[in-house]
């Protein structure tokens, strides 16, 4: 190991100490000089500084050795109505940061509170220390001087009044530690921070001080400075806690129980559980007080306002509490030591005076508006921050919106020729084919959910139906293709939506759907459709749109299906809600239809796992049975309509037995299932009634007759007759071309029937609270009465 040779005292004082250029100087000049010195020491390039926006005479008293600005992106939260003591109306709040979801975050907890009636505000107090200390020779000489200062107040406010007219001196608070008295002149600074400024006053009376300790015999001290740090300036202590240090500011706001679940996602007693985990957790943390990230609001105000940032250290200490009370949510933050000012300091620059205007701040008398402003805007990020944990949304957010790498994704223009051109040359068999025109057609919302839950995400992403008509040309001939693009979300953007509308559930079902919420059903969704659109298999081909092409681009978050755009040729689209459409012949062809893609896929397990994984088991069925009874108390009490106490009791024994009933179902033959087949998403030909099915994001590997018990579910009557029932259970099993074991078919059919409520209608039901479902009714009933069905016919041949 080499020896390592510290350099001698003698020979560091002889190497010369570099000098910076202009300094002391503040001119573009200087700034320039000062730039070069730094890229000859440094070998950086510093192109980025090379300009600057900033007029260097306007910073004496700023910055020294001023070389550049650091710009720090602002975004506006609000507006949030305030009915404060000293604001009132719609305030918009500038927030300068670089953390992603900080902005929105604190704009959804503002539009909750505006919602709900606004944030009441006060200021309470206003003050700013400064702590000298004497040291003198022994405890009674310290003692002496600490009961005789206390009778100097009023000369010691008129030497403060001959350095500063907005500072007033309040109180003189001695305390003795040891042969020490530090004491703690207490101001009032009016629109200031006032740290420079009561470090003057507080000098000048210092000043004083010492010149009088002079002619006292025994009471001159030995040692005296003017701070040893029981001021706590920069630092958060809980004697500033108590006694204050800045200004102490508090902010209210009630939230009724709609605006927590529309606007939150949340509820009140989700919150106030989550509350009182925070408060023991944080005592047992050391916490002082209990604040969730006030400091988040308070820096980026500060930074764009032009405070003193070292002060956020001990700003941002807040006193945070809700409580719940007739189902309203109440929330009170206090900020005990909030140090701002609107005039002085980086108040004085041009763009953080704009930024004080916006706030209604700028100038003289505006101290105690701003703080309010603060801590209103610091609580609604409190509550929008606590209920996004509560309600499962927090990482899902950050993942969101504070990703640091930024995505490129698909515009609408994108989605034109570059695009479309080598699929429909592909499709055609023309590889000279030119797109001449892309067009695209108007269209109702189609009655998707997973479009609809994602289409409130990021609105700046490309997803959705995209109807258009392309024009082609070809050999001199010219043509035109009617297709629809399909622009698919991540499967994490509609995990992340469902798992909003469990936590407006709230109690149980808010508290286990963040737990599973992965084996829901809509993993992979986005690669799955792909492939099943990529197949070659001809049973599967048949009764798929035409497609033309997927396009793939996992860097971009592109996942697109260009099809066949079904018109008028098409008989039963988007019937769910009408389903006395549904002729007996149109059941029989939709049960033939898919009855070859379930044979020809069937014991092909390994394969399909390859893409439709993850698939379900019956030991995660099981360990999920907490979330599915969950949903069935759900389902009972907040929609009794649907759910009476008979239909409840009979699902709560079918999750009861899943353990049972799942690993029989995991052991018989399975195949590829559409598992979303029901009028939403597929249709009839009406040339030949031959079946077309379309959105098979959901598909997964399951027994055959899955598909079947949805289909019944939602074209069938309630009051179905037993016999029609079976007699569609042995077209399908004839169709597949099981002919054998009829009994062993039906049971599987039963099953796949329990797995449909249980998986399915019970996420139906859930949704329904927030967007109603029409059809959903009408289907509970009706599978309620097939499960009844098959009750009574195994009930006849022994099953149970």
């Amino acid at each position: 190991m080499a020896e390592i040779v510290e350099p001698s005292a003698g020979l560091l004082r002889e190497m010369p100490y570099p000098s910076l250029p202009g300094r002391g100087q503040y001119t573009e000049r200087a700034r320039r000089d000062l730039l070069e010195w730094l890229r000859t020491t440094t070998s950086a390039s510093l192109r980025s500084l090379e300009q600057s926006t900033i007029d260097p005479r306007s910073l004496p008293g700023n910055v020294e050795n001023f070389v550049g600005a650091v710009e720090v992106p602002v975004g506006l939260a609000g507006p949030l109505l305030f009915t404060g003591r000293n604001v009132e109306g719609m305030v918009t709040a500038p927030l300068a940061t670089t953390e992603g979801a900080l902005v929105a975050s604190v704009a959804r907890g503002a539009k909750a509170i505006t919602l709900a009636g606004g944030v009441t505000s006060q200021v309470i107090s206003q003050r700013m220390t400064r702590a000298p200390v004497f040291e003198f020779a022994g405890l009674s000489a310290a003692g002496e001087f600490a009961r005789w200062i206390v009778t100097c107040k009023d000369e010691l406010e008129r030497r403060v009044a001959e350095v500063s007219a907005h500072s007033r001196l309040t109180m003189i608070d001695p305390v003795q530690l040891g042969r020490a008295v530090h004491l703690r002149f207490v101001y009032e600074t009016a629109d200031a921070s006032g740290q420079n400024m009561t470090t003057a006053a507080t000098w000048r009376a210092c000043q004083w001080i010492n010149d009088r300790l002079a002619t006292m015999p025994g009471l001159a001290p030995a040692w005296f400075a003017i701070e040893a740090n029981l001021s706590g300036d920069k630092k958060f202590t809980h004697l500033n806690m108590i006694s204050g240090r800045g200004t102490r500011v508090v902010a209210e706001c009630v939230l009724d129980r709609t605006t927590v679940r529309r606007v939150l996602k949340s509820t009140p007693e989700a919150v106030d559980r989550l509350y009182r985990h925070c408060v023991v957790a944080g005592q047992q943390a050391g916490m002082a007080g209990h604040d969730i990230d006030a400091a988040n609001v308070i820096a980026a105000i500060f930074v764009a306002t032009g405070q003193d940032i070292a002060s956020v250290y001990e700003s941002g200490t807040g006193l945070f509490s809700v409580d719940v009370s007739e189902g309203e949510l109440r929330a009170t933050l206090t900020l005990p030591s909030l140090v701002t000012g609107v005039v002085g300091g980086g108040t004085r620059l041009a763009r953080q005076r704009d930024y004080l205007e916006v706030l209604g701040c700028r100038g003289e008398g505006y101290a105690a508006r701003f703080a309010e402003i603060i801590c209103g805007f610091a609580l609604a990020l409190n509550l929008s921050t606590m209920a996004a944990v509560a309600g499962g949304q927090f990482a899902d957010a950050h993942e969101r919106l504070g990703r640091g790498r930024r995505v490129n994704w698909l515009s609408r223009e994108d989605l034109g020729a570059p695009l479309l051109r080598p699929m429909l040359a592909r499709t055609l068999e023309a590889p000279g084919l030119e797109i001449t025109d892309v067009a695209w057609i108007e269209h109702a919302p189609g009655s998707s959910l997973i479009t609809e839950l994602t289409s409130r995400g990021d609105r700046r992403k490309t997803t959705g139906i995209f109807p258009a008509r392309v024009a082609w040309k070809m050999d001199g001939d010219h043509g035109q293709t009617d297709l629809v693009l399909k622009v698919k979300p991540l499967d994490q953007e509609v995990i992340i939506e469902a798992a909003k509308l469990a936590s407006l559930c709230g109690g149980r079902v808010a508290d286990l759907y963040p737990r599973w919420r992965e084996w829901t059903g809509f993993k992979a969704l986005h690669t799955r459709e792909l492939s099943v659109y990529r197949t070659a298999e001809p049973a599967l081909r048949a009764v798929l749109p035409r497609t033309y092409g997927v396009h793939e681009d996992a860097g971009r978050e592109a996942y697109v299906i260009a099809m066949e755009r079904l018109g008028p040729d098409v008989l039963l689209k988007d019937s769910a809600d009408t389903p006395e459409r549904w002729r007996p012949e149109d059941v029989a062809a939709a049960v033939r239809g898919i009855a070859p893609v379930h044979a020809a896929f069937l014991g092909r397990d390994d394969e399909l796992r390859a893409w439709l994984d993850p698939v379900q088991s019956a030991e995660r069925m099981t360990a999920m049975r907490e979330l599915w009874a969950a949903l069935v108390e759900h389902g009972a009490s907040d929609h009794p309509e649907l759910l009476d106490g008979a239909a409840a009791d009979r699902l709560r024994r079918i999750v009861a037995e899943i353990p049972r009933w799942w690993r029989r179902l995991e052991s018989m033959p399975r195949t590829l299932v559409h598992n979303d087949f029901n009028p939403r998403n597929i249709a009839l030909r009406s040339a030949d009634l031959s079946l077309v099915a379309y959105d098979w994001e959901l598909a997964t590997l399951h027994v055959p007759q899955r598909d079947l018990a949805e289909l019944l579910a939602f074209v069938l009557p309630p009051d179905v007759e037993a016999a029609r029932v079976g007699a569609l259970l042995d077209l399908h099993r004839e169709a597949v071309g099981q002919k054998d074991e009829p009994e062993a078919w039906r049971e599987g059919y039963r099953l796949a029937l329990w797995d449909f409520a249980v998986t399915r209608l019970l996420l139906y039901v859930m949704v329904h609270g927030q967007r109603e479902l029409p059809f959903l009714g009408r289907v509970l009933a009706t599978t309620l009465r097939l499960i009844a069905i098959e009750d009574a016919v195994a009930g006849e041949h022994g099953a149970y």
